[in-house]
């Protein structure tokens, strides 16, 4: 192995490194981006939601502070002539980023505090994912930006500067390829975002320092060691915290309001699942669906829950049809086992861990019903789920004369999300209903081949389920033929949609989203 040590060179004292530390620089850096930047969308992610409005700021915030830092590192390289300019700035950059998991989500909520005031939920969390990104990852990425035209300059004494820029960026590129799938199939499973964004800073911090002063390295791992083990802020201080968690796809919480148990994904804008622990019904939209069986022609044998979050609809279907077969599809596995564990959801229903895309494309079950209930960041229905491809797949699911539901969360009955969908839908079956729950801004569409006689016995029902009874025999109406243009799988922005439309109302989200 080359020596480490000090030399003196024309320009002046420069530090002789040995031959494979550029590279093993390059690598660890590039690494460290990527990491970075998906770790910085689960930072994000329980403040402002990850939307593709908080994925738009996250990759043009990166790609920003990385040009400026390629330019920028170009011209120092040039007029420095070594890499302990670069390295200094690494040190720097390492030293912020191990401060993140630390003042990263302070920072977050009172910025989110400060912007309550805004008008829209677009402008909250667009404008506030933005400066949280920028104040937050843009300074140490531009620094990291700097190394590649550094480390060109380096090996440019060497002779064959553009196999030497090859290399660096090809090994550069293998670092980015690891910091993509390291964190996302390890790391934020198994130990979380903070402790993501310690390891992968900790391990650039080592490899500076060793290029500083060799016998910094060890000072830099017991360093990383104490952050490691050092306590970290909590995400959000939510009264009533039952249990949270990070899982593969998201920052999940259970809490409880009274007898109402909630649970939430990413974001305090809404919730994905309430349960009332003092009896099956929630005075929610939950509990409409669980009359649908009975608009049916003949008693119902099976649902499917599509988007199945904590199994209120579930439960509440082993509850008022026991002996029906319920399957659920829910794509987290994390959220499965909350269901199961902090939601009672029940053995009998058995849980596909699959997109329900996924699951209505290759699956070969019918079912009498189907409900439709998955939502991201409790306000988005995912676009793949609201195509008119996606149900006609789910016509293939469905017994003769079976029933597909969906809630949509809508303040307009011409809003264009709840027009799109019901124009997907009527696109594909011959009978299309729709209800606004009282009370909510929530929107029940009612699909089937044949047409439904919404005449339920309310008077049978009791003092608890007629009342809805009643409300669905009068609520439901064929879905109106506009102009809207049907979703599709290669045109479907409902997040636009969603944002827009409370954008004009200035209305903030209200209501429960999710199963």
């Amino acid at each position: 192995m080359a020596p480490i040590g000090d030399s003196a060179h024309a320009t002046g004292p420069r530090r002789t490194r040995a031959p494979w530390y550029p590279y093993v620089l390059s690598f660890c850096s590039g690494m460290s981006i990527m990491a970075v930047e998906l770790s910085a969308s689960r930072l994000v992610a329980p403040v402002f939601g990850t939307s593709t409005y908080v994925w738009t700021n996250i990759i043009g915030v990166i790609m920003i502070a990385l040009s400026i830092g390629y330019m920028v590192g170009g011209r120092l390289a040039d007029r420095k002539g070594d890499l302990a300019p670069l390295l200094k700035l690494l040190l720097g950059a390492c030293a912020w980023l191990l401060a993140l998991p630390f003042v990263g989500v302070p920072l977050l909520r009172g910025l989110a505090g400060a912007l309550t005031g805004l008008d829209s939920s677009f402008s909250f969390v667009f404008v506030g994912s933005l400066l949280g990104i920028l104040v937050l990852f843009a300074p140490p990425i531009v620094v990291m930006g700097m190394t590649s035209p550094f480390l060109v300059r380096e090996l440019s004494r060497q002779g064959q500067v553009g196999a030497s820029a090859g290399r660096i960026f090809g090994i550069s590129t293998i670092g980015s390829v690891l910091g993509t799938f390291l964190p996302v199939l390890v790391f934020i499973p198994l130990l979380g975002t903070a402790k993501t964004i310690l390891i992968f800073a900790g391990l650039l911090l080592a490899v500076v320092a060793l290029g500083l002063r060799p016998r910094l390295a060890g000072a830099a791992g017991g360093l990383m060691a104490a952050t490691l083990i050092a306590p970290l802020p909590s995400v959000r201080e939510t009264p009533g915290l039952v249990y949270a968690t990070d899982s593969a796809y998201q920052y999940i919480e259970v809490f409880d309001r009274g007898p109402m148990r909630h649970l939430t994904y990413n974001d305090a804008l809404g919730f994905q699942t309430v349960a009332n622990r003092a009896g099956p019904l929630t005075g929610l939209y939950y509990d409409y669906y669980a009359l649908l069986p009975m608009l049916l022609d003949r008693p119902a044998g099976s649902a499917l829950v599509i988007g199945l979050g904590g199994g209120i609809i579930a439960n509440q279907y082993g509850y008022f049809h026991p002996g029906m077969r319920v399957d659920g599809v829910e794509i987290d596995p994390e959220v499965i086992r909350i269901a199961r564990e902090y939601f009672a959801l029940g053995p009998a229903t058995r849980v596909f861990a699959q997109d329900g895309r996924i699951f209505a494309a290759k699956s070969r079950d019918k079912y009498d019903v189907v409900v439709v209930d998955a939502y991201t960041n409790q306000i988005y229905v995912p676009f793949h789920l609201s195509t008119r491809e996606f149900f006609r797949e789910l016509k293939a699911r469905l017994t003769d004369g079976g029933l597909v539901a969906m809630n949509v969360s809508s303040a307009r009955d011409d809003a264009p999300l709840l027009t799109g969908i019901c124009a997907s839908l009527q696109a594909e079956y011959a009978h299309v209903y729709r209800m606004r729950v009282p009370g909510s801004n929530d929107y029940i569409v009612l699909a089937s081949e044949q047409a439904v006689a919404f005449d339920l016995p309310a008077a049978d029902y009791g003092d608890v389920m007629g009342p809805l009874a009643e409300q669905v025999n009068r609520g439901f109406g064929v879905a109106p033929v506009t102009a809207a243009r049907p979703l599709t799988d290669d045109w479907a922005p409902v997040e636009h949609m969603v944002d827009w439309e409370l954008l004009a109302r200035k209305v903030r989200p209200a209501g429960a989203h999710g199963s």
